[in-house]
């Protein structure tokens, strides 16, 4: 196994999504009082399983959009507890995919010291 296996790479590929997803959470809580702002949505979960089918998670893009969920009176469509709930979620993953990555690395130490 080395650093740069695929396994490595798409993990650190999904935390780059991840980091996508939480950044779109952060700035929709931010602008929740907004009239007007339309909330953010980032995903990557497909692009990543088509670039690790290839063998080249690297490949992976974040695709962001508009929410078309119902606005507000005053226009704006920012949920909060859904956006709370989102960020929840996602920490959740990054830290799975954080171990998993600590994983891969004792592994390879490991390997390495013997």
């Amino acid at each position: 196994m080395l650093i740069g296996d695929l396994t490595t790479r798409s993990l650190a590929t999904a935390l780059k999504g991840l980091e996508a997803q939480q950044q779109s959470h952060q700035q929709n809580i931010a602008n929740v009082e907004t009239p007007g702002y339309l909330a953010r949505r980032s995903s990557f979960e497909s692009s990543l399983r088509r670039a690790v089918e290839l063998g080249r998670p690297e490949t992976t893009q974040v695709d962001h959009s508009t929410s078309t969920d119902p606005t507000r009176i005053d226009g704006n469509n920012v949920n909060l507890a859904n956006e709370l709930t989102g960020l929840a979620e996602n920490a959740l993953k990054q830290q799975l995919v954080t171990e998993a990555l600590n994983a891969q690395y004792r592994l390879i130490r490991t390997a390495v010291s013997r």
